[in-house]
């Protein structure tokens, strides 16, 4: 890895362990299962020690916990520990990895966003400072799990929470991935998480997981390149990112919006309207969509497959979402 986290290492890795090639996933495969482009190297798991999940020290004072593919950071301060958010799948490597490196309580939680993936083990962490989005907090309120409780402050555009020595920079691109979805910013770590929009090594997963704004991740994409750091948390996957890895993610997903518009540009759903019973639009929806996809997938395998993990996946899924975003969100910003 680049940056501050290729010099300071990765911590308790333990004995190696090697990837899947070629050959063990064409001998995994049945004749029922789909054969699907072998990982590239930067985008394979990495060894996972006894402990059963990967911490890197991020800067001084910044670490993250990695297992199973996802992902959570926190911050040691002379307060206390500042969590960014609380992975159900990390309830025990999470508290185990902040008791290796301080002795010192969570103090705070940070919110990404509301997905229960990352903060439905908030609970567990008992009577803390919570911050979140307004949003997030509205969308917290309203599903009513009590695994997710409700942030105690929150803000709507821009807060500096200043926390024994340290600042975090929360920042609120706009809807995104998910409305409330933000970027939190650790300057003296230099250091940034994002939560489901870049995935470092890797392609969107399905439908940027129910976006709720596509052009909002474009929007997103550009807000993290921008930013002055060295290391970068998405939330997922089996490593860290670098300010690399965010402008090839953003490549990718522009290739794919401008591909597709061009596409969409080019096929006419009246041909497929003639296709199909009278009035039957959802039918004639469903061939236009396929057709769009046939095409626009062929030219982004072509330039992207073996670059990021996972492009023959979900790219065909992810050109029908821009398709949809392009008829309904018409974005005017976006070329």
């Amino acid at each position: 890895m680049a940056g501050r986290v290729s010099r300071r290492g990765m911590l308790g890795l333990g004995a190696a362990a090697a990837g899947l090639g070629v050959a063990s996933l064409a001998g995994r495969a049945s004749a029922s299962t789909p054969t699907f482009t072998p990982l590239p190297a930067d985008a394979r798991p990495r060894p996972v020690p006894a402990e059963g999940y990967i911490l890197d020290r991020i800067g001084d004072a910044m670490y993250a916990v990695t297992a199973g593919g996802n992902q959570s950071a926190f911050v040691v301060t002379k307060a206390g520990v500042v969590l960014i958010d609380a992975p159900p799948s990390l309830a025990t490597a999470l508290p185990a990895a902040i008791k290796r490196v301080t002795a010192k309580p969570v103090t705070h939680i940070i919110y990404s966003h509301s997905h229960a993936d990352h903060i439905a083990n908030a609970k567990a962490f008992g009577d803390v400072v919570r911050v979140s989005h307004v949003d997030t907090a509205a969308t917290v309120k309203a599903n009513r799990d009590p695994n997710r409780p409700m942030p105690t402050t929150t803000f709507t555009d821009r807060r500096v929470l200043h926390v024994g020595g340290h600042a975090f920079e929360l920042s609120y691109p706009g809807p995104n991935h998910e409305a409330g979805n933000i970027i939190v910013n650790v300057p003296r770590e230099r250091a940034a998480v994002m939560v489901d929009v870049v995935l470092p090594g890797w392609s969107p997963f399905k439908a940027w997981g129910t976006a709720d704004s596509v052009p909002g991740v474009l929007r997103a994409h550009d807000v993290l390149s921008r930013l002055d750091i060295d290391t970068f948390v998405g939330g997922h996957v089996h490593r860290l990112g670098t300010p690399a890895d965010i402008r090839t993610s953003r490549d990718f997903t522009y290739d794919l919006w401008d591909t597709t518009n061009r596409v969409v540009g080019q096929t006419r759903l009246a041909d497929f309207t003639a296709q199909v019973e009278p009035g039957n639009n959802w039918a004639a929806f469903q061939l236009y969509y396929d057709a769009i996809a046939t095409r626009a997938e062929a030219e982004i395998r072509q330039r992207w497959l073996g670059k990021l993990a996972g492009v023959d996946v979900f790219t065909r899924d992810n050109i029908i979402t821009i398709a949809v975003s392009l008829l309904l969100d018409a974005p005017k910003d976006i070329s």
